[in-house]
């Protein structure tokens, strides 16, 4: 079994109460990826290794922060990566990594976004479910840039959002006649 690289970036899956005194917003904390993997207990066959890239809500993602995870999915050894990431952006980065591994000729590298539409620390968190699909996907997915998402795993380009927020697959283009 290959192993698998979590990359954290953030979002509302990581997202927690504050610990400052008298704050009132939402602070980006641990990767909520261990509490999970630890509740689900994956088979002992899957391996993980987890590192942070940032912690930031996706809003406030770089292009520099992007930048850096092409480097980090560019370089390493494990061909499949999970990237937990915020839903407001995720499909900003996605189609950015998608694009890049392409410029740069990357084509065995298997990655799938997810995230949550609700903290992981919540009760009716989406985050175990989410995650859940997203390792599942990650194994059996061929290379490419993925996103799961609300029970879906689709390529990134044939992914999209409603004006709710929920993730859905892309409509169809009719073309246009004139």
């Amino acid at each position: 079994m290959d192993e698998i690289l979590i990359l954290q970036m953030g979002g509302t899956i990581d997202k927690d109460y504050p610990r400052t005194r008298m704050g009132y917003n939402f602070e980006v904390g641990e990767p909520a990826v261990r509490r999970v993997l630890h509740r689900l207990r994956p088979a002992r066959s899957i391996i993980t290794t987890l590192e942070t890239l940032c912690r930031k809500d996706s809003l406030d993602v770089t292009e520099e922060d992007r930048s850096a995870l092409v480097e980090r999915v560019s370089t390493s050894t494990q061909a499949k990566v999970v990237v937990t990431h915020g839903t407001d952006t995720l499909l900003t980065t996605a189609t950015h990594l998608a694009t890049q591994l392409t410029q740069r000729a990357v084509d065995n590298k298997t990655v799938v976004f997810t995230g949550a539409h609700t903290p992981e620390k919540f009760r009716d968190s989406d985050a175990d479910f989410n995650l859940g699909v997203a390792l599942g996907g990650v194994q059996a997915a061929s290379p490419g840039v993925w996103v799961a998402m609300n029970g879906l795993l689709l390529p990134s380009d044939r992914m999209d959002r409603d004006d709710t927020g929920q993730f859905l697959p892309k409509r169809r283009q009719l073309p246009v006649t004139v």
